[in-house]
């Protein structure tokens, strides 16, 4: 049962390959691959060897935001003239941390994450990373992605990379065998 099914899976994959054509297929796989390498490869790499401080949570910036898709659902139920959504209460950290290179130096950053419960309380100490010499890229730690999450991005991006490298070579390696047969056969 199981055989016949991965059987049928790679006979439409391979459909599906002929169908779109494999230099599109392949080139969509290396791009997908080298873009999610890069990503992942640029935030480990920031979290790894950036900077860490302790930064303090001076205040919390208070903001509202509509949920747009609970009002009206589809777009035929929406009704004609001003349409309002209710308001949700969201809160932001403001974290001020010191440069490690500079004593007098302080910089403030929002947290990129926002919610309805504080999540972190003024007075709360985090931790913040930055590249050296930039402290205006500052991020907080607990922000970051987790670094085995984006190790596996790294390796899976590489497995698809390598893998689609392999097919384009076999089947160039076919298209030239071919190729061959029929000038030998035509001779």
């Amino acid at each position: 049962m199981a055989r016949s099914f991965f059987r049928e899976g790679q006979r439409l994959l391979v459909r599906a390959i002929h169908l779109l054509g494999s230099r599109a297929v392949f080139f969509v796989c290396l791009l997908l691959a080298v873009t999610t390498a890069f990503g992942a490869a640029r935030t480990l790499w920031f979290s790894m060897t950036g900077l860490v401080v302790e930064g303090l949570v001076v205040r919390e910036v208070e903001e509202l935001t509509a949920d747009w898709t609970a009002v009206a659902p589809s777009p035929a139920a929406a009704s004609p003239g001003v349409q309002t959504a209710a308001a949700t209460r969201v809160y932001r950290a403001v974290v001020r941390f010191r440069d490690s290179g500079r004593p007098f130096d302080w910089h403030e950053m929002p947290a990129q994450l926002t919610s309805t419960a504080r999540l972190y309380p003024v007075g709360t100490k985090v931790d913040v990373v930055y590249p050296a010499g930039a402290p205006g890229l500052a991020k907080l730690r607990p922000e970051l992605p987790d670094v085995w999450a984006q190790a596996g991005l790294l390796f899976m991006a590489t497995v698809l990379g390598t893998g689609t490298v392999y097919g384009w070579w076999k089947s160039a390696k076919k298209r030239a065998a071919r190729r061959r047969r029929v000038v030998i056969g035509a001779a």
